[in-house]
């Protein structure tokens, strides 16, 4: 192997083990603190389906990039290439969906909307949840999956006059869509999840300065500890929107058969992939205080009690 391959193979391992072990503490974490109360948290519930889809996504993805750089005759194989596309693809978009969910409970929870609709959903959240969550797999899989019966393989030829001499120059497109949709698809339910994170995001943020601007008009003090809510469920929507962009720009530069690109090209973007998963643990458990308590203590680290931890992920 040369050096490209072998830095390609090394970070690939050292991100499988990071992104295996971050979101395997919040499954943990979550399971253990499930022993203890017996009770089902919607928060927790949806964070864990994020965690479990990421380690899902790590491992899939980096197994089928080692067996690309050891075993490169294997994954030419028509099989693997769509194999690879579809599992790869349900897995991003349910843990797109997922976040999504998760960015719909904070705006629930945190944002006050007149409406009886609104007061029945807030109530009614630990029921909600695990349907979105449903929701969003059957969505995820039905639109992924079918990718690898859809794509196929295809060649162009085109004659090269060198030199006065004609040549064939035979190109591989092994990423075509029999139904010229497929693509189109996965574009529209990823936009769609982002609509409504962007949705979530903009919800909450006009929530904060309206109870700034309140609190300015009152010179009251006490709100300060609300507003610390806003801000650290403000600042977790916003890391995994900015995350999800980059890696969907990621994921579709290296996908769609528009784009032409190099052997270095997609060895970063595969690189930038596979850290998805490790990022994603990373925002998960900076924004919730038990999380970083659990983290801290591990680490021999004093917990903080006034941690900026989205407060509605404790009820």
């Amino acid at each position: 192997m040369d050096v490209l391959a072998i830095t390609d193979v090394a970070a690939h391992c050292i991100l499988l083990v990071t992104g295996v072990s971050g979101n395997c503490f919040i499954l943990i974490i979550h399971f253990l603190e499930w022993l203890k109360t017996g009770e089902h948290n919607p928060c927790n519930l949806i964070i864990n389906s994020i965690g479990l889809s990421n380690i899902f996504l790590q491992i899939a993805n980096d197994i089928f990039e080692l067996i690309y750089c050891l075993y490169p005759d294997a994954y030419h194989e028509l099989w693997v290439n769509y194999l690879s596309i579809a599992l790869t693809s349900s897995l991003t978009l349910s843990s797109l969906w997922f976040s999504t969910c998760l960015c719909f409970y904070y705006c629930i929870k945190i944002v006050n909307l007149n409406g009886s609709l609104f007061y029945k959903i807030k109530a009614k959240l630990h029921v909600v949840i695990p349907w979105l969550l449903v929701f969003s797999t059957v969505l995820s899989w039905s639109v992924g999956m079918p990718a690898y019966w859809d794509l196929y393989a295809s060649y162009s030829t085109s004659i090269l006059n060198i030199t006065g001499n004609l040549t064939l120059d035979e190109t591989y497109y092994p990423y075509w869509s029999r139904c010229n949709c497929i693509f189109y698809i996965y574009i529209i339910v990823a936009s769609l999840a982002f609509a409504v994170i962007f949705l979530a995001l903009g919800t909450i943020i006009g929530s904060l300065c309206r109870h700034m601007s309140k609190m300015n008009r009152n010179n009251k003090g006490h709100g300060y500890s609300r507003i610390r809510t806003h801000l650290s469920a403000a600042k977790t929507v916003t890391a995994l929107l900015v995350l999800y962009l980059i890696f969907y720009m990621t994921f579709s530069c290296l996908n769609n058969p528009v784009y032409d690109v190099d052997d270095f090209t997609i060895v970063i973007c595969l690189i930038v992939i596979s850290t998805f998963p490790t990022v994603n643990a990373v925002i998960l458990i900076m924004g919730n205080r038990k999380l970083v308590n659990a983290l801290k203590q591990i680490l021999g680290m004093k917990s903080s009690v006034n941690c900026t931890e989205v407060i509605v992920t404790t009820y």
